[in-house]
């Protein structure tokens, strides 16, 4: 049996309600819980940062495979 590939690409709420495209690169536990360092995707920027478990969504279809 193969394992499930673990998904790391993401949606991150951005501001305005958005969601950006998002890469998971590591997680650490903070004082309310998970939080995930992740490369984001706003415009023609990746910026790197650390955002609450909670405001990442993770990508169920991408349609990469089709």
């Amino acid at each position: 049996m193969t394992p499930e590939p673990t998904r790391r690409h993401v949606w991150v709420d951005c501001s305005g309600g958005y969601r950006c495209p998002g890469l998971v690169m590591a997680w650490r536990r903070a004082a309310d819980g998970w939080e995930a360092q992740v490369a984001v995707v706003r415009g023609k920027t990746v910026v790197v940062q650390w955002a609450p478990a909670a405001a990442l969504h993770l990508v169920t279809d991408d349609g990469l495979d089709r």
